[in-house]
């Protein structure tokens, strides 16, 4: 009896000096441990402290705060001061606002300003009608200062400027304490500057030439001055005064460069003149038909021959259906279904402006309201705004605008993409609502898809749907694809990025920044001596030759069905662009996605044929996706998966034979990457620790799906063999 409570002695000494020795090696207030398995404590981030022994994180200061997205180790940061010395003037009718930046950023870089306004008469103010707009914008902005266009002569105004980073929306005394605000009174409506010129027609002897007219905001009538001179002889000028904006110059000479101003007047006086703009005039007629009218023919020529097939089709096709169809049914010539439709391309106008306008249609720019900065596109900033067309609903629209500073390729290339947009008509393919081309900043007007581009849609909702939502959304790309090669078209940057995602979860085809009419050969290829090439996405042949055709976008829409079930990934993994070529022309395809139907992932092997000719058409994929969604149980089956091909080249690999330097690495490159912080409080921080995992032990780790234990597993299997 006395031995045992001897012992009984000796053990709780033994757990009391353990507890001592866990005390003394607690980190102290002011300090913590992200985990008990770290060694050392850290020092808790700026603003941020422990109040307590052995703490495993530091909580903000009051007034601090953290961003959603930054971890326990980011300093923490509080919203900015409100923008200093708000003030504003005028030009003409143009409202200028500008500011100095906050002299507290707190803490942070991300610092960005929004604008409201409001109209007050006498005692009540109210929001600013949707004719007041804000350029570049009224939200998202990060110089300080905005334009404000569209104000009522005679009117009281109220801004306000709010200073915004990315812990602002945490603050709840930051939206009053963060802004500055001014009171306007708008007077009598000067005119204002006309901003753009745009040729209508020309020949030898006549330039005719038009401008979009200011808005008046009072009942005073508008005019204009046009200044005109031949370039290098501006001090022998002609003025014409005119009641509407266009002008029509006569007796001038043959291919000479003739320089326009225009100015605006009003009773209140005259406004300043526009910049110069230089038209030059055609060379005389010698008797040939001009590159014109060579141009006129031949489309003219294109078009009765499509007309004629068109009607010989259309009889063919009622022939064939006269008993199931009245005779007078006209629905062959349905816009979707006129195929012989030759593509336009702006290279025959000398004015490619004009050539826009040809398949755009020209929108007011007081028609639209841009709003908030959803994104950066190639030319410049996208917004989300609003179109308010007379007669109609309010639509909510995306807007791609042009930097001011651009330049003649960029400005050819952005009225080039509205152009190709203004030419298809189909329910996958971005619908083109207009364009404004005639003021700046100059603008693309889309329909708005409120979820985004398609891989960071995924990404942002991983594992939410089914195989058989996903495969809906590939067959509306496939089908927006197929109306495209039907047309003889190669997108060339076929990708998830570019690909939006509506409200509905429709998918659309969109940004035709890199895309080309295919020649009327045999091959039907388009060939490029230089330019940039999303190497991922890009079939072999068009890396190696620069060759594309609609069989090197099947290849991009196989990359793109990999994304899709992958839930965005991006596509080989952090091997670098030369790795991915070699893998490629030595045979690497990229591994089926985790969870993958094999009957997707075959059709995404069969898309990867080296040899263009062995892949499919996109009108045999879209059928063969119809068919996988009307049957279901076909996308049950999960492909296999060979850790064979996920191994990396030599120049990546370990030590050991174990072709991965670490787990994070490893578990990166079977798409396993979301097991990481398992692995690591597991306490397995190397790759030779894993090499006895079962089953049962990544069960406990967290690792319960069967798929996914499996995939790890396998992996590991390979490397023992």
């Amino acid at each position: 009896m006395t031995s045992i409570s001897y012992v009984t002695l000796l053990w709780q000494y033994y757990e009391l000096t353990v507890s001592f020795a866990n005390l003394s090696t607690a980190c102290q207030p002011g300090f913590y441990r992200h985990s008990t398995e770290m060694d050392q404590c850290l020092k808790c981030p700026p603003s941020s402290s422990s109040g307590s022994p052995g703490a495993t994180s530091c909580p903000c200061l009051k007034d601090y705060f953290r961003a959603p997205d930054e971890d326990q180790t980011a300093a923490c940061t509080r919203p900015p001061s409100a923008p200093r010395n708000l003030s504003s003037t005028f030009s003409g009718s143009q409202l200028s606002l500008a500011w100095k930046p906050p002299i507290d950023h707190g803490g942070r870089k991300d610092l960005s300003y929004s604008v409201t306004c409001e109209n007050c008469r006498l005692l009540l103010c109210e929001p600013c009608e949707t004719s007041v707009a804000f350029s570049p914008s009224a939200s998202g902005l990060t110089s300080p200062s905005v334009v404000v266009d569209g104000l009522e002569a005679y009117n009281n105004y109220s801004f306000t400027v709010r200073a915004h980073n990315g812990v602002s929306a945490l603050s709840p005394t930051s939206h009053s304490s963060a802004s500055s605000a001014i009171q306007v009174s708008v007077g009598p409506s000067a005119p204002i500057m006309v901003s753009y010129l745009s040729m209508v027609k020309r020949n030898d002897s006549s330039l005719s030439v038009t401008w979009q007219a200011p808005r008046v905001r009072s009942q005073n009538a508008v005019s204009f001055e046009v200044m005109y001179f031949e370039k290098g002889e501006e001090k022998h000028y002609t003025v014409h005064h005119l009641q509407e904006p266009k002008v029509t110059l006569v007796n001038l000479q043959p291919d000479t460069a003739y320089v326009l101003r225009v100015r605006s007047v009003t009773s209140f006086g005259n406004g300043p003149f526009s910049q110069e703009q230089e038209f030059r005039t055609l060379p005389q007629e010698t008797g040939a038909p001009s590159g014109g009218v060579i141009v006129c023919i031949i489309f003219g020529i294109l078009l009765a021959v499509g007309l004629v097939v068109g009607f010989l089709v259309c009889r063919r096709r009622r022939g064939y259906h006269h008993r199931a169809r009245p005779s007078n049914d006209l629905s062959c010539y349905d816009r979707d279904e006129i195929w012989l439709k030759p593509y336009v391309d702006l290279q025959p106008y000398e004015d490619p402006s004009r050539g826009v306008l040809e398949f755009t249609k020209e929108l007011d720019p007081s028609l639209v309201n841009i709003e908030t900065v959803i994104g950066e596109g190639e030319f410049g900033e996208v917004y989300r705004g609003a179109l308010r067309l007379a007669g109609k609903d309010r639509v909510v629209v995306a807007i791609k605008t042009l930097k001011s500073s651009y330049s003649d390729s960029t400005w050819w290339n952005f009225l080039r993409e509205a152009t190709i947009m203004g030419q298809f008509n189909h329910h996958n393919i971005v619908r083109l609502e207009g364009v404004v081309t005639k003021r700046k900043p100059m603008m693309i007007i889309t329909e708005y898809m409120e979820n985004g581009a398609l891989d960071a849609f995924l990404r942002e909702h991983i594992d939410k749907f089914s195989a058989v939502q996903l495969v809906t959304m590939l067959q509306g790309i496939a089908a927006g694809m197929t109306y495209l090669s039907d047309r003889n078209y190669v997108h060339r940057d076929l990708a998830a990025r570019n690909i939006l995602v509506s409200q509905n979860l429709q998918c659309k085809v969109s940004d035709f920044g890199l895309s080309r009419i295919l020649e009327n050969d045999v091959e039907g290829t388009y060939e490029t001596k230089g330019g940039k090439i999303p190497i991922r996405w890009t079939a072999p042949e068009a890396i190696a030759h620069r060759i594309f055709t609609s069989a090197s976008d099947v290849w991009s829409f196989g990359i793109v069905t990999w994304e899709v079930f992958s839930y965005g990934d991006k596509p080989y993994g952090d091997m670098s662009n030369q790795e991915v070529m070699k893998g490629i022309e030595d045979g690497y395809r990229l591994p089926p996605p985790v969870d993958c139907p094999s009957i997707l992932y075959e059709l995404m092997k069969v898309c990867w044929s080296y040899d263009r000719t062995r892949r499919p058409r996109f009108r045999e994929i879209h059928a063969q996706l119809e068919h996988f969604t009307s049957s279901p149980h076909l996308l049950r089956t999960v492909a296999d998966f060979d850790p064979r091909v996920t191994l990396r080249l030599p120049s990546c690999s370990g030590s050991d034979g174990i072709p991965y330097r670490s787990i994070p690495e490893w578990l990166e490159s079977i798409r396993m990457k979301r097991y990481i912080v398992n692995f690591r409080t597991a306490g397995l921080n190397t790759m030779e620790s894993i090499l006895e995992l079962t089953a049962e032990d990544l069960k406990q780790m967290g690792v319960t799906l069967p798929g996914h234990q499996k995939r790890i597993l396998c992996s590991i299997q390979g490397f023992k063999d």
